[in-house]
C-alpha cells in the first residue's frame, strides 16, 4: 500500500509540474501590456507626477493618459503580431522584457534619459567603454523585470483565435487609445510642452522611436559633403613651419578646473606654463557627436550632429594642409585626412621601450613632436581626440601614479560612492589631462614651428548634482555641469611675436566655446573665404 501511494504520489506531482495555465490571446496580450506597465514606468511616472497638474482633475487626466497611451501601443502593436504568429508575440515580449529591464537599470542609477543623443552616445561607445558601464548590480534587473516575464510568457499556454479576430482587436484597441486621447485633448499642450522628456522615459518607445530617429539621422548625414567655397592663403607663404594642435576632450567640465577657480589643484603640471584659460562657455550639446560636429564645423553652435557641411580636417585637406587625425574616443565625424590614426593602432607601431600606457590618452601625445618635426610640409593640423573624463568609471582613466585625490570611488556604481570620492575620482582625471597637456607643450616647444594648441571639451559632466550623473540630459533640462566647459589655449613665443600677439590679445569678453576653434585654425594658417567669421578667431587682432 506504501508504494502504490508514493506511486500515485510522484505522479500527481509530475502532473502538477506539468500544468500550464492556458489563456486565450486577447487576454494574454492584454497580460503583457498591463505588465509593462506596472514594472517599467517609475521613471516616466515619476516625471509625469512631477510636472503635472496634480491635484487639479487635470492633472489625473495627465497621469491617466500616459498609461492608456503606454498601454494601447505596446497591446495594438502586439495584437498585430498574434495575427502571423502567437510564438513571435512572446518572442518580441521577451526581447523587450530584456532590454527594457537593461534600460530601467541605467535609467535607475545613472537618471539617464533614453533620448535620440542617448541611443548614439550608447551605439558610438566602444567595447571597452561599455564594459566599463556595467556590474554585478544590473543582474538583479536582468533577473527580475527581464528573465522571470520571459518564462512566464513562455510558461502560458495561449489559445488560438481567427486571425481577422486578432486584427480587429488591433484595430479597435488603437481607436479606443486615440478616441480618449481626442476627448482628453486638454492634455495636449501638456504633452507638447514635455514631449522630449516624457518620450525619453517610456519603455519600450523611447529606444524604438529614439533608435529610428538616431538612424535617419544618419542616413542624412551620410548626404554627399556640402563643400565649403575655396579658401585663399596670406599672399605671403610662412617664412617656417606652421602647426595648430586642437585637442577635444571628453566630459571635461569646467567647475573642476583650478584654472577656472577650483579649489583643488587639478592643474598643477601646466601652473608655469602660459597656458591660458578662455571665459568658460556652454558646450552646443550634451553627447559627443553632436559636440564634435559643432567644434568641427563652421557653423559651430548650429550645426548639430546632421550638418551635411565639410568638417574642418577635410576642409584644410582639400586646400594642401596635412592634417592627422589620432583618436582614442568614438563618434567623430567623417573626415578625410593625411593620416588618420587610433590610439590602438598608435600602440601597434611603437617599440615596447617607448610604447606608453595602453588605453590612456597619452597613447595620442606619443612621439607627436618628432613626427611635425620630421615632416616636410608648411602647414600641419593635428586633432586629438581624448576619452578624457568619460564616466562612470573614472578611476580607470588615469594610471595608477596620478591618484593624487583619495579615496576614490572604484566603481561604475557612482550613486554608492560618497561624494568625496566621486570627486576625488573624476578629479584625478581632470589632473591627468592636465599631464597631458603640459606634455603636449613640451613637446611643441622643441618642434621648428609657430606653434598653437587649443584645448576644448565637448561637453560637461554631472557628479549627482541635482539627482544628474554623466552627460546626455537634453539640452532644454541639462545642468550647468553638463555644459559649462573649458577653453584653453597655449601659443607658441615665435608665433606671438610673429603676430605681435600676447595671451591677454586672444582673450573675447565671452565665449560659446565650439564656435571659436574652426575660424581660429582659420585665421592661424591666415586662410580667408566667405564662410571665414573673423570675431570667432581668437588670433585676429582686429576682433
Amino acid at each position: 500500500m506504501g508504494a502504490k501511494k508514493l506511486t500515485k504520489g510522484l505522479i500527481e506531482l509530475i502532473q502538477i509540474s506539468r500544468w500550464r495555465p492556458e489563456l486565450n490571446v486577447f487576454l494574454f496580450v492584454s497580460l503583457i501590456a498591463l505588465g509593462n506597465l506596472v514594472l517599467f514606468q517609475k521613471p516616466l511616472l515619476e516625471f509625469g507626477l512631477s510636472v503635472s497638474s496634480l491635484p487639479d482633475t487635470s492633472g489625473w487626466m495627465q497621469i491617466l493618459s500616459l498609461q492608456v497611451l503606454q498601454f494601447g501601443l505596446l497591446a495594438s502593436v502586439l495584437y498585430v503580431v498574434s495575427v502571423f504568429s502567437i510564438t513571435a508575440v512572446k518572442l518580441l515580449g521577451s526581447i523587450l522584457a530584456v532590454i527594457n529591464a537593461i534600460a530601467l537599470y541605467f535609467m535607475l542609477i545613472y537618471n539617464m534619459e533614453i533620448d535620440r543623443s542617448m541611443i548614439g552616445n550608447i551605439l558610438n561607445t566602444d567595447a571597452r567603454e561599455s564594459s566599463r558601464l556595467l556590474h554585478i548590480s544590473i543582474v538583479p534587473y536582468l533577473l527580475a523585470f527581464g528573465v522571470l516575464p520571459t518564462l512566464l510568457m513562455w510558461w502560458v499556454k495561449v489559445r488560438p483565435s481567427k486571425w481577422i479576430w486578432r486584427l480587429n482587436a488591433s484595430v479597435l484597441t488603437f481607436a479606443a487609445m486615440l478616441a480618449f486621447l481626442f476627448q482628453a485633448s486638454s492634455t495636449w499642450l501638456w504633452y507638447d510642452q514635455h514631449a522630449s522628456r516624457l518620450g525619453s522615459k517610456i519603455l519600450p518607445w523611447s529606444y524604438i522611436v529614439n533608435t529610428a530617429r538616431h538612424f535617419n539621422r544618419i542616413a542624412l548625414t551620410d548626404r554627399d559633403q556640402i563643400l565649403l567655397p575655396d579658401a585663399e592663403f596670406r599672399p605671403l607663404a610662412p617664412t617656417r613651419k606652421e602647426v595648430v594642435v586642437l585637442v577635444i576632450g571628453e566630459a571635461a567640465r569646467a567647475a573642476n578646473f583650478a584654472l577656472y577657480g577650483y579649489d583643488k589643484d587639478t592643474n598643477p603640471f601646466t601652473h608655469d606654463t602660459t597656458l591660458t584659460a578662455l571665459p568658460v562657455g556652454l558646450s552646443c550639446s550634451t553627447n559627443t557627436i553632436s559636440s564634435t560636429a559643432c567644434i568641427l564645423t563652421h557653423q559651430g553652435r548650429e550645426a548639430g550632429s546632421h550638418s551635411a557641411f565639410e568638417p574642418l580636417p577635410s576642409y584644410l585637406t582639400r586646400h594642401g594642409v596635412e592634417t592627422i587625425y589620432r583618436t582614442n574616443n568614438s563618434g567623430p565625424p567623417p573626415v578625410q585626412v593625411t593620416t588618420y590614426e587610433t590610439a590602438a593602432e598608435i600602440l601597434q607601431r611603437c617599440e615596447m621601450d617607448t610604447c606608453p600606457a595602453p588605453g590612456f590618452d597619452e597613447v595620442l601625445n606619443w612621439e607627436l613632436g618628432n613626427v611635425l618635426n620630421a615632416s616636410s610640409s608648411d602647414r600641419i593640423f593635428v586633432v586629438l581626440h581624448q576619452t578624457g573624463s568619460h564616466g562612470p568609471a573614472y578611476y580607470s582613466k588615469y594610471p595608477e601614479g596620478f591618484a593624487q585625490f583619495t579615496p576614490e570611488c572604484p566603481t561604475v556604481l557612482v550613486d554608492n560612492c560618497s561624494q568625496d570620492e566621486l570627486f576625488n575620482s573624476y578629479d584625478n582625471t581632470i589632473r591627468y589631462t592636465d599631464f597631458l597637456l603640459n606634455d603636449l607643450i613640451t613637446q611643441l616647444d622643441t618642434v621648428d614651428a609657430y606653434v598653437a594648441m587649443i584645448y576644448v571639451s565637448d561637453h560637461g559632466q554631472s557628479l549627482g548634482e541635482g539627482g544628474f550623473y554623466l552627460h546626455g540630459a537634453p539640452n532644454a533640462v541639462a545642468p550647468a555641469e553638463q555644459r559649462e566647459i573649458p577653453f584653453l589655449v597655449w601659443m607658441s613665443q615665435g608665433f606671438k611675436d610673429s603676430r605681435g600677439l600676447s595671451e591677454a590679445d586672444i582673450i573675447p569678453a565671452e565665449t560659446f566655446p565650439h564656435d571659436f576653434p574652426f575660424h581660429s585654425v582659420m585665421g592661424f594658417f591666415g586662410m580667408r573665404s566667405d564662410i571665414y567669421k573673423p570675431q570667432y578667431d581668437i588670433f585676429n587682432l582686429d576682433q
